[in-house]
């Protein structure tokens, strides 16, 4: 079975929670998610968290890596189980983002993105990935 990592940032506005996420290139759907991806042979899981997500924002987290807390991993689908650590990061601009390109050279694997609350998020995340926002909120 396939295994992704990500970081999910997390920031307070205004007492609320808000989390950094990001829109798949080429999609037409409004579906947001956290930054992730493979593991590598002979990485472990806060290498490939903290890789993926430089490559997928242009944001090296690696200044953080003793502050990423597991959230551990959830069944995606049948094929494959994704993982997640969350950090608290205030200083991310979304405008300031870019991501490595998809296999035809030319789509961004990430094409925008933002800090969202999770009432907004909810709806357009995947189902699997929710506990890990209610874990980031003490809620599950």
């Amino acid at each position: 079975m396939k295994r992704s990592v990500g970081i999910i940032p997390v920031k307070i506005v205004d007492g609320e929670l808000q989390f950094f996420v990001g829109h798949p290139g080429g999609w037409k759907r409004d579906y947001w998610a956290y930054l992730k991806g493979g593991i590598e042979a002979g990485e472990d899981a806060k290498h490939t968290a903290l890789r993926e997500f430089k490559e997928e924002s242009g944001v090296d987290l690696s200044d953080k890596m003793s502050e990423l807390v597991w959230l551990g991993f959830v069944k995606q689908n049948p094929k494959k189980m994704v993982g997640a650590f969350y950090v608290f990061v205030d200083d991310i601009d979304p405008a300031k983002c870019f991501s490595n390109l998809i296999e035809d050279g030319v789509t961004p694997e990430i094409d925008r993105y933002c800090w969202m609350n999770f009432e907004k998020l909810e709806p357009l995340t995947h189902p699997a990935h929710i506990p890990f926002y209610k874990r980031i909120m003490g809620v599950e």
